[in-house]
């Protein structure tokens, strides 16, 4: 890695939020009161969110409805992320994720400098 400049790096990660992510179960408050908040009881509707970026900023950003499959990663990178890379070892030509299992599809493309395969 130490070869690596930090201008080559693309960091690619999916996160998952929820509409009640901000509500609290627990607080501070001065000792022996007791600190109260009420929480709806409805459920709240999830979203997936998935960044690439580098140390220059964010390169693309997508949000889902609900979670992001295989396929919905795959189509990011081929469609979102690759466009925005260059060919190693140019600027954003690294691809750093973690081994999450959507992240286990190959991406293969035909005439093209591109390989992506985590798992395969």
């Amino acid at each position: 890695m130490g070869k690596w400049r930090a201008g080559q790096l693309v960091f690619l990660d999916e996160s998952g939020i929820n509409a009640r992510s901000g509500e609290r179960t627990h607080g501070w408050g001065p000792k022996g009161q007791v600190v109260r908040s009420k929480v709806p009881g409805a459920k709240a509707e999830n979203f997936s969110v998935l960044p690439a970026y580098t140390i220059d900023g964010y390169i693309a950003c997508n949000i889902y409805q609900g979670s992001v499959n295989g396929d919905m990663f795959k189509d990011f990178v081929e469609h979102d992320l690759l466009p925005r890379c260059s060919r190693y070892p140019g600027p954003r030509s690294i691809i750093i994720m973690d081994n999450a299992s959507i992240h286990n599809v190959c991406i293969l493309k035909t005439n093209c400098w591109v390989n992506i395969c985590v798992g395969c």
